[in-house]
């Protein structure tokens, strides 16, 4: 009993951390932080890309940067995309669906960002007026892309179906409801830490490799970020860690299920974030519509237990 007081107490602790964090004012001071980043990384890329033509810079300086000024289109997507992740981990603590939502749109985003860069690599599109191989990627990423804003809207459509249903339902567990939240919100804390401190290391990586390429050495900017990919792997041991914290409030079969599934389909987009062209968009989309097809079943198992409760 002592122990269950202890650990209620150590949530308690951590639950205005959480609020101080991402309360209104910080959201909009991000916000626009990440508007002024996102402008200064495009105007400085399209400058660098510039002066490297303009000085004769050597090869592997242009090639990193990109030889088209198309390149720097990508660039301010990085902060946007990192501005969703800590509103992804907002969202934790609010609504289960809505942060696997959140999850799906950052997918979404980075398909479209490499939309971007596919554009720079697939020159014969461009220069020699024919469709080749190279372009396979652009319109994968491309109609993946589009798909996947589609599939999230649908995702977020189904998800609002029978929610108050589903809050009456948990009714009868709102002192342990109320843990649940109070949980996330520890979690969400811990998480924001880590994905901060993992995003500062990437940031050093992309710097050091940085100066060994002005210096002559060998390296990639491109190999020195693995940010989202190692994100999506963090996500994958958090949403289990939500999956048994989430039986304090009910252990239903249903939302047990939909919840492992939901860890399933997060599984699926790390492996589709790592696999590449030509399989990496479709285990992306079918993650999306394995998490679809989980929330209209789950849809189905609350209607029919709301009507049984009737």
């Amino acid at each position: 009993m002592a122990n269950d007081t202890n650990t209620g107490r150590a949530w308690l602790w951590l639950e205005p951390a959480h609020d101080a964090v991402f309360n209104e004012r910080n959201r909009k001071a991000l916000k626009r932080l990440v508007i002024r980043l996102s402008i200064f990384s495009f105007v400085a890329h399209l400058l660098l890309i510039f002066l490297a033509h303009a000085l004769h810079a050597p090869q592997h300086w242009i090639d990193e940067l990109g030889s088209s000024y198309l390149a720097a289109i990508s660039t301010p997507f990085n902060f946007i995309l990192f501005y969703e992740v800590l509103t992804l981990i907002a969202a934790l603590p609010e609504s289960t669906t809505r942060s696997i939502a959140n999850q799906f749109e950052i997918v979404s985003l980075i398909f479209i960002r490499n939309v971007f860069h596919d554009i720079v690599h697939a020159n014969d599109l461009v220069e020699g007026h024919r469709i080749t191989a190279e372009c396979g990627p652009l319109f994968m990423d491309m109609w993946a892309g589009i798909l996947m804003f589609l599939l999230v809207a649908v995702f977020r459509h189904i998800s609002l179906r029978h929610l108050s249903r589903s809050r009456s339902s948990l009714n009868v567990f709102n002192t342990y409801t109320q843990r649940f939240i109070l949980q996330k919100k520890a979690v969400a804390t811990g998480l924001t830490v880590l994905l901060v401190s993992m995003a500062l290391w990437n940031v050093f990586l992309f710097a050091l490799t940085g100066v060994h390429i002005l210096m002559g050495q060998e390296g990639t900017l491109e190999s020195a970020t693995s940010f989202y990919n190692d994100m999506f792997t963090v996500m994958i041991f958090t949403d289990v860690l939500v999956l048994i914290l989430s039986l304090v409030a009910s252990d239903r079969y249903e939302l047990v299920f939909r919840n492992a599934a939901f860890v399933v389909s997060i599984v699926l987009i790390r492996f589709a974030l790592t696999t590449g062209f030509p399989f990496g968009a479709p285990l992306a989309l079918t993650a999306m519509a394995l998490g679809i097809c989980t929330v209209l079943i789950y849809n189905y198992h609350v209607h029919n237990r709301y009507r049984a409760a009737l």
